[in-house]
Order: structure tokens, then sequence, then C-alpha cells
């Protein structure tokens, strides 16, 4: 009896709960690739409740780099991506409260923003179409207005 609670338990358990989680929903929007040659912005809040890089990511082989924050459990933004074939995708987050970036590509590939002109990017060269995951969080647990910037590139 006691194994089968600890069964059940573990079972019932999520694998990474100290983690950003792709498997929560966010504020969802639509972006297609020629669109975004001009930028596109949103408004989001910069705010987070998990320390960044969280300790699961290194025991399932992720490798955060420099990340150092905080970052919410669900997505900040889910970007239904289309017509990306030919781009490269700029994602950029700018807040005032020094912004973390964590994005999840359609393929299951996880990329972390770098500070560069002011600001966290990521830079995905060949982004898959499909849904595109963006946490953003911040350097305290306080967070604040902040903006993600969509923007692509002809190859």
């Amino acid at each position: 009896m006691r194994w089968s609670f600890l069964i059940v338990a573990l079972w019932a358990s999520p694998a990474l709960a100290s983690c950003p989680d792709p498997d929560l929903g966010g504020a969802s929007y639509a972006a297609v690739g020629p669109d975004l040659i001009v930028p596109k912005n949103w408004d989001v809040r910069a705010v987070g409740q998990h320390p960044a890089p969280c300790e699961d990511w290194a025991e399932i082989g992720i490798a955060a780099g420099n990340l150092d924050g905080f970052l919410p459990a669900a997505p900040t933004a889910v970007f239904e991506l289309d017509e990306m074939g030919p781009h490269i995708l700029m994602v950029m987050a700018r807040a005032e409260c020094n912004p973390v970036l964590a994005v999840r590509s359609g393929d299951g590939l996880w990329h972390f923003g770098q500070t560069a002109n002011g600001r966290e990017e990521v830079t995905l060269w060949g982004a898959p179409n499909g849904a595109l995951q963006v946490w953003v969080g911040a350097a305290t647990r306080e967070g604040c207005d902040g903006t993600v910037t969509l923007e692509t590139f002809d190859r």
C-alpha cells in the first residue's frame, strides 16, 4: 500500500515543477514571416516566480547559458508562426527591470536570450512554422511592464 501511494504521488507530480511549463497556455497571437519584416511589438508583463535557470533543466540536458533571474510557469505569449521558411526570426524582450527571455520553438528546442542592444535577444535561423512559446521574466520577482518584439530577415 505504501509503495502504491509513492508511485501515484510521483506520477501525479509535474516532472519539472520548478521550471517554465510548455504544457501551460499563454496569450495567443498569429504571426506570419513576411509580415514580420517590419518588427511587430506586443506589450507584456515581465515577471516570474521560478528561479532561472531552473535546476531541473540541467538534469534533462537543457543548457540555459547565462540565464539569471525569474521566469513565469506559463508562457508569456504563444505565437502561431506561419510562412517562416525563408526567414531568420529574432525574438526580443525589452523592459526596465532587466528582462529574462526563454523561447521554445515548434520543434521543442529551448533558446535563451542574450543581452544585446539594451534588450534580450534570441535569433532563430530556420524557425519552424507552428507554436513559438515565449517566456519573459525579470531579474527580480517584482517584474515590470515590457515589450516582446518579433522581426524577420530574409536568409
